[in-house]
Protein backbone atom coordinates (compact mmCIF):
# COMPACT_ATOMS: atom_id res chain seq x y z
CA UNK A 1 0.00 0.00 0.00
CA UNK A 2 2.88 2.46 1.19
CA UNK A 3 4.32 1.46 -2.83
CA UNK A 4 0.75 2.22 -3.94
CA UNK A 5 0.82 5.82 -2.81
CA UNK A 6 4.48 6.87 -3.57
CA UNK A 7 3.41 5.68 -6.98
CA UNK A 8 0.52 8.13 -7.81
CA UNK A 9 2.31 10.96 -6.22
CA UNK A 10 5.38 10.16 -8.73
CA UNK A 11 2.27 10.40 -11.13
CA UNK A 12 0.87 12.96 -9.96
CA UNK A 13 4.46 15.02 -9.62
CA UNK A 14 5.20 13.84 -13.10
CA UNK A 15 2.07 15.99 -14.52
CA UNK A 16 2.55 18.94 -12.26
CA UNK A 17 6.42 18.62 -13.98
CA UNK A 18 4.52 18.75 -17.02
CA UNK A 19 1.92 21.60 -16.14
CA UNK A 20 4.64 23.72 -15.18
CA UNK A 21 6.11 23.09 -18.51
CA UNK A 22 3.56 23.94 -20.13
CA UNK A 23 2.48 26.81 -18.23
CA UNK A 24 6.34 28.27 -18.91
CA UNK A 25 6.13 27.40 -22.37
CA UNK A 26 2.64 29.33 -22.65
CA UNK A 27 3.94 32.22 -20.69
CA UNK A 28 7.22 32.65 -22.58
CA UNK A 29 4.99 32.76 -25.72
CA UNK A 30 3.13 34.91 -24.33
CA UNK A 31 5.98 37.56 -23.36
CA UNK A 32 7.68 36.88 -27.17
CA UNK A 33 4.01 37.81 -28.78
CA UNK A 34 3.92 40.95 -26.00
CA UNK A 35 7.31 42.11 -27.54
CA UNK A 36 6.63 41.84 -31.05
CA UNK A 37 3.53 43.72 -30.42
CA UNK A 38 5.22 46.35 -28.68
CA UNK A 39 8.01 46.55 -31.01
CA UNK A 40 4.64 46.76 -34.06
CA UNK A 41 3.49 49.68 -32.20
CA UNK A 42 6.91 51.29 -31.70
CA UNK A 43 8.06 50.89 -35.00
CA UNK A 44 4.37 52.25 -35.98
CA UNK A 45 4.73 55.67 -33.65
CA UNK A 46 8.19 55.82 -35.36
CA UNK A 47 7.02 55.95 -38.75
CA UNK A 48 4.26 58.70 -37.75
CA UNK A 49 6.66 60.70 -35.59
CA UNK A 50 9.06 60.61 -38.78
CA UNK A 51 6.53 61.27 -41.12
CA UNK A 52 5.52 64.41 -39.64
CA UNK A 53 8.61 65.95 -38.17
CA UNK A 54 11.43 64.54 -40.66
CA UNK A 55 12.12 67.37 -43.49
CA UNK A 56 8.61 67.49 -44.43
CA UNK A 57 6.18 69.44 -42.67
CA UNK A 58 3.80 68.74 -45.45
CA UNK A 59 3.75 66.62 -48.72
CA UNK A 60 3.90 69.76 -51.05
CA UNK A 61 5.17 73.82 -51.56
CA UNK A 62 2.66 76.15 -52.95
CA UNK A 63 4.99 78.89 -54.77
CA UNK A 64 4.94 81.75 -56.90
CA UNK A 65 8.06 82.81 -59.06
CA UNK A 66 7.85 86.14 -60.42
CA UNK A 67 10.11 86.24 -64.15
CA UNK A 68 11.43 90.09 -63.25
CA UNK A 69 13.06 91.73 -65.63
CA UNK A 70 15.97 94.47 -64.53
CA UNK A 71 17.61 97.02 -66.03
CA UNK A 72 19.16 100.06 -65.29
CA UNK A 73 17.30 102.18 -68.41
CA UNK A 74 15.52 104.45 -65.95
CA UNK A 75 16.75 107.55 -64.65
CA UNK A 76 18.21 107.19 -61.26
CA UNK A 77 15.96 110.06 -59.80
CA UNK A 78 12.65 108.13 -61.07
CA UNK A 79 13.05 104.40 -60.76
CA UNK A 80 10.51 103.00 -63.16
CA UNK A 81 8.94 99.74 -61.37
CA UNK A 82 5.73 97.32 -62.35
CA UNK A 83 3.02 98.30 -60.09
CA UNK A 84 2.59 94.84 -60.44
CA UNK A 85 5.57 93.98 -58.01
CA UNK A 86 4.79 96.71 -55.68
CA UNK A 87 4.81 94.08 -52.82
CA UNK A 88 8.18 93.21 -53.13
CA UNK A 89 9.89 96.88 -54.76
CA UNK A 90 11.32 97.60 -51.29
CA UNK A 91 12.94 94.40 -51.09
CA UNK A 92 14.42 94.56 -54.85
CA UNK A 93 15.49 97.92 -54.50
CA UNK A 94 17.15 97.47 -51.37
CA UNK A 95 19.29 94.29 -52.81
CA UNK A 96 19.73 95.11 -56.47
CA UNK A 97 20.50 98.21 -58.05
CA UNK A 98 19.06 98.80 -60.99
CA UNK A 99 16.53 101.71 -61.42
CA UNK A 100 13.62 99.34 -63.98
CA UNK A 101 11.80 96.33 -62.57
CA UNK A 102 9.24 95.19 -64.89
CA UNK A 103 7.12 91.53 -64.12
CA UNK A 104 7.50 89.07 -67.28
CA UNK A 105 5.69 86.09 -65.86
CA UNK A 106 4.38 85.29 -62.86
CA UNK A 107 3.26 81.16 -61.83
CA UNK A 108 1.68 79.80 -58.99
CA UNK A 109 1.93 76.13 -58.69
CA UNK A 110 1.94 73.49 -55.97
CA UNK A 111 5.37 71.43 -56.09
CA UNK A 112 5.32 68.23 -54.19
CA UNK A 113 8.59 67.62 -52.57
CA UNK A 114 11.47 66.19 -54.62
CA UNK A 115 9.36 67.00 -57.59
CA UNK A 116 10.69 69.57 -60.47
CA UNK A 117 8.79 72.88 -61.16
CA UNK A 118 9.41 74.28 -64.25
CA UNK A 119 9.08 77.80 -65.35
CA UNK A 120 9.47 78.32 -69.56
CA UNK A 121 12.14 81.54 -69.86
CA UNK A 122 13.14 83.54 -72.51
CA UNK A 123 15.70 82.58 -74.83
CA UNK A 124 15.16 78.85 -74.63
CA UNK A 125 15.70 79.02 -71.11
CA UNK A 126 14.13 76.87 -68.11
CA UNK A 127 13.87 77.41 -64.50
CA UNK A 128 13.91 74.30 -62.26
CA UNK A 129 12.90 74.10 -58.59
CA UNK A 130 12.46 71.67 -56.90
CA UNK A 131 11.62 71.46 -52.88
CA UNK A 132 13.50 68.97 -50.97
CA UNK A 133 11.86 69.52 -47.30
CA UNK A 134 11.94 71.37 -44.61
CA UNK A 135 15.03 72.20 -42.14
CA UNK A 136 13.44 74.08 -38.93
CA UNK A 137 10.88 76.76 -40.13
CA UNK A 138 12.61 76.89 -43.52
CA UNK A 139 12.00 75.41 -47.25
CA UNK A 140 14.97 73.54 -48.86
CA UNK A 141 15.13 74.64 -52.65
CA UNK A 142 17.27 73.25 -55.25
CA UNK A 143 17.15 75.61 -58.17
CA UNK A 144 18.47 75.42 -61.76
CA UNK A 145 18.42 77.30 -65.13
CA UNK A 146 19.58 75.68 -67.86
CA UNK A 147 19.53 76.87 -71.50
CA UNK A 148 18.68 74.39 -74.37
CA UNK A 149 18.49 71.54 -71.55
CA UNK A 150 21.73 72.59 -70.56
CA UNK A 151 22.55 73.81 -66.56
CA UNK A 152 23.77 76.82 -66.82
CA UNK A 153 23.05 77.16 -62.97
CA UNK A 154 22.38 75.93 -59.73
CA UNK A 155 21.84 77.22 -56.10
CA UNK A 156 20.66 76.22 -53.08
CA UNK A 157 18.79 78.41 -50.71
CA UNK A 158 16.75 78.12 -46.82
CA UNK A 159 13.75 79.79 -47.52
CA UNK A 160 11.56 80.88 -44.42
CA UNK A 161 8.40 79.05 -44.60
CA UNK A 162 5.60 81.63 -45.83
CA UNK A 163 8.35 84.56 -47.54
CA UNK A 164 10.25 85.46 -50.63
CA UNK A 165 13.70 85.78 -51.80
CA UNK A 166 14.55 87.73 -54.88
CA UNK A 167 17.84 85.56 -57.02
CA UNK A 168 19.33 87.55 -60.07
CA UNK A 169 19.70 85.47 -62.84
CA UNK A 170 21.20 85.55 -66.57
CA UNK A 171 21.06 88.57 -69.29
CA UNK A 172 18.52 89.55 -71.08
CA UNK A 173 17.19 91.69 -73.23
CA UNK A 174 19.19 94.94 -72.26
CA UNK A 175 19.06 93.73 -68.76
CA UNK A 176 19.20 90.91 -65.78
CA UNK A 177 15.91 88.40 -65.31
CA UNK A 178 15.52 88.48 -61.58
CA UNK A 179 13.31 85.50 -59.53
CA UNK A 180 11.23 86.14 -56.73
CA UNK A 181 10.43 82.96 -55.39
CA UNK A 182 7.99 82.63 -52.79
CA UNK A 183 7.08 79.27 -50.69
CA UNK A 184 4.68 77.87 -47.94
CA UNK A 185 4.76 74.47 -46.89
CA UNK A 186 1.69 72.74 -46.68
Amino acid sequence: MFNKKMGNNDKKDERDKKDDKVINILKFFRLKILIVVLMFVVNILIFLTLGVNSSYAGDSVVSNIKVILASSEAPLDSPKIDPTLKDISNQLQSVFKYTSYQLIDSHNMSIAYNTTGIVSLPDERTLEIVPGGMSGDRIKFTIRILKKNSPIFTTQILLKNGSSVTIGGPDYNNGYLLFNISGVSN
